[in-house]
């Protein structure tokens, strides 16, 4: 499993409020890459944000692709955790790209619903990017993929699934290079089929206590999580002494 890489997913949102910088920088001091959501505003700027709304984290009720970026700039967001409250601010999308260029950090890059109604938001994207190594593009939205594809041909572009379809679709989506799969969607079966189309498969959802992290598919090449620590020390090899 030496190929196996881990993303910490929103960053290391199982101990900080997700896509923010305390969970990214959380991720980054791990040795992980990081997976993070990207949405775009009315007005075209990239925002770290996982809903298509505001609400859930901020208490505004406020759509992100039909809303301006001055109506969330100065907006906090927050949640109860552990029995603290978690306080932050929006990260901005290019802010993290860079940083993660800068420290060499992988990246997952999840496109968002709103950069489907936004004409100019695969371009943004690509530009953002320019000069990235390692990083890949992912999306529950396949014509998202095909867009970003056309514009960065020599990236990878990997199509989220939640449930299992059938195969003869994904093999005529020549612009997928990889899939990544819900762990309830998780069969070694599964894999080898996807395996012999040559797609790159990672798995998300796995907190490091599941049974199937005991004996992983040879063709599993990442795991998306939210604890990534608690995963890596679960494929730490048992020491011998």
């Amino acid at each position: 499993m030496s190929e196996l890489r881990i993303y910490a997913h929103r960053g290391a949102s199982g101990y900080s409020l997700e896509n923010t910088w305390n969970a990214f920088r959380k991720a980054g001091e791990s040795g992980v890459g990081i997976e993070l959501d990207l949405q775009i505003t009315k007005d075209g700027v990239v925002i770290v944000f996982h809903d298509d709304n505001l609400k859930r984290l901020s208490g505004k009720n406020l759509k992100i692709d039909e809303a301006e970026y001055s109506l969330m700039k100065e907006l906090k967001i927050g949640k109860r955790w552990h029995r603290r409250f978690w306080h932050d601010s929006i990260p901005l999308g290019y802010e993290v790209i860079q940083w993660a260029k800068d420290k060499k950090v992988p990246l997952n890059i999840e496109l968002k619903s709103s950069f489907m109604k936004h004409s100019d938001g695969p371009r943004i994207i690509a530009s953002m990017l320019e000069g990235a190594e390692d990083f890949h593009v992912s999306s529950f939205h396949p014509e998202l993929l095909r867009n970003m594809k056309a514009l960065l041909p020599e990236a990878e572009m990997a199509l989220i699934l939640k449930k299992r379809i059938p195969l003869e679709m994904l093999e005529g989506m020549h612009w997928v290079d990889s899939i990544h799969l819900h762990k309830r969607i998780y069969s070694k079966r599964f894999l080898e089929a996807l395996h012999g189309m040559e797609k790159t498969v990672r798995v998300y959802g796995f907190r490091g206590r599941e049974a199937a992290m005991k004996k992983l598919a040879p063709e599993l090449k990442g795991i998306i999580t939210d604890y990534p620590h608690r995963v890596t020390k679960k494929l730490r090899p048992p020491s011998k002494g």
